[in-house]
């Protein structure tokens, strides 16, 4: 099993409004492409913000078909 977050910046767009809803669409269309691949979205979408406030949109996902990654130490 696979475990990713998909992140989107919601800061385009704030001065001319509806960064917000422009932010999760473009989330959308990516949780859509993961979910084509195999990834399962776990929950539902998490709001952030950096430390200098700017928002972002979250959404966690997994694949329970693939196969862990394998780490080197070199």
């Amino acid at each position: 099993m696979q475990y990713k977050v998909i992140i989107e910046d919601a800061t385009k767009g704030v001065m001319g409004g509806g960064a917000m809803e422009s932010a999760s669409t473009v989330l959308a269309e990516k949780v859509n492409e993961a979910i084509s691949d195999g990834w399962e979205p776990v929950g539902g979408i998490a709001h952030s913000e950096d430390r200098q406030e700017n928002p972002y949109l979250l959404q966690a996902m997994i694949n329970r078909n693939a196969s862990p990654v394998q780490h080197t130490d070199g």
